[in-house]
């Protein structure tokens, strides 16, 4: 006999099951894993106060003095405790301010209307725009599962099943979506973890060894302090050092995996070729009046666009490994970070890159701008508005 036939609406719900299962998961994992790192927290908390600072260090057992001559060593274990606290509440702090702005849902895109097509949207909330990432026909991309269009730089998250604003990923030890909004408040608090899980972890590591020689003994609880800090440790040095330089290279985690596509480029004309030019001047040519012939790369065109009355947009294609929005290391770090070491370091204010301005939703890249620059000179007398201000 033959297998039964699996209709397409079996599919869809099949497909409807799933996400809304993975949904689900990823709920209940950024619920218990935050909990999960609390109560190591409060372990290796008792741990390092109470057992090594009090009882060990500042007012050690009779049996420990008479019988192994281990002597108070208050100011010790009274230092230990302070930075211990001091750490501590710098961990806390920028892991409650990026908790705060998850569940505030910040970056979530709003839902389109399933009952209308890609076409019968309104593009309006990019015309605002000199440039936007488009499709080959000089759309702005479109998500089939949220029925709407995608901001530069947006991808759909499956645990939330929505799409994301900079999306970098789903991270459930940090309590849910790491994006636009969150990527500098993530860094903070993964840097400082570290932090606090080395500091546990070398007091511990010391006086482990301290009372080995002393006493002879090894603790259970020290043992289980030194093995979830060592582990911790080695997380959240790597997270720090991987959105570190991901942010310097103005890169998302999604962008990082996607390294080697490409990115269609709309780029609004702001004067066509049948407007008088201005005579060129007769002096020096700048980095911004360089010719066709200056330009190494060949950046395709695509197709030119009409879309409502004076709004005509060329499209053009980046190369393999060209990434839009790569500026500067430093100006990459500053566009999440912010402009000063205080912004860098205290987690209030957002993430600069929240501005937005009319050239587009980030900040482009030089690749970009060159781009733009090869079209002109190929083009006399067109000229885009990407570059008005650059003149």
């Amino acid at each position: 006999m033959a297998p039964p036939s699996v209709t397409s609406s079996q599919k869809s719900n099949a497909h409807g099951n799933n996400a809304a299962l993975e949904q689900r998961i990823g709920l209940a994992t950024s619920v218990i894993m935050p909990l999960l790192e609390l109560g190591a927290m409060g372990f290796v908390s008792w741990v390092l106060v109470f057992l090594i600072g009090v009882q060990y260090l500042i007012d050690p057992s009779e049996d420990l003095r008479l019988g192994f001559n281990v002597q108070p060593r208050r100011g010790t274990g009274i230092a230990l405790i302070i930075v211990y606290a001091i750490l501590l509440l710098l961990l806390l702090v920028p892991w409650l301010r990026l908790l705060q702005v998850i569940w505030s849902k910040q970056d979530l895109v709003p839902l389109g209307d399933p009952s209308r097509e890609k076409m019968d949207m309104s593009t309006k909330a990019f015309d605002k725009y000199d440039a936007f990432i488009c499709d080959f026909e000089g759309m702005p991309l479109w998500c089939n599962k949220c029925h709407n269009f995608k901001p530069d730089r947006t991808h759909h998250c499956k645990e939330l099943g929505r799409c994301v604003r900079k999306m970098d990923h789903y991270c459930p030890w940090a309590g849910g979506i790491i994006a636009e909004s969150t990527h500098k408040f993530f860094l903070q608090f993964v840097f400082f973890a570290a932090l606090y899980t080395a500091y546990v972890w070398i007091v511990v590591a010391v006086f482990f060894g301290d009372r080995i020689s002393k006493v002879g003994s090894r603790p259970g609880t020290w043992i289980g302090a030194l093995a979830v800090t060592a582990v911790f440790f080695v997380f959240t040095f790597t997270m720090t050092g991987m959105t570190g330089w991901n942010l310097m290279i103005n890169f998302t985690s999604v962008e990082g995996i996607q390294r080697g596509g490409i990115h269609n480029i709309a780029f609004l004309i702001s004067r066509s070729s049948r407007e008088p030019i201005s005579p060129p001047t007769s002096s020096p040519r700048s980095r911004k009046e360089r010719k066709s012939s200056d330009f190494e790369e060949d950046w395709p065109v695509l197709c030119t666009v009409q879309r409502g009355a004076g709004r005509t947009s060329v499209v053009m294609q980046t190369k393999t490994l060209e990434h839009p929005w790569y500026t500067t290391l430093m100006t990459g770090w500053k566009d999440t970070m912010g402009n000063s070491f205080i912004d860098w370091i205290l987690p209030f204010r957002q993430s600069p890159c929240k501005q937005r301005s009319h050239r587009g939703e980030f900040e482009w890249g030089e690749v970009v701008y060159d781009m733009a620059k090869k079209y002109e000179a190929d083009n006399p007398g067109t000229r885009l508005a990407l570059l008005e201000g650059e003149r």
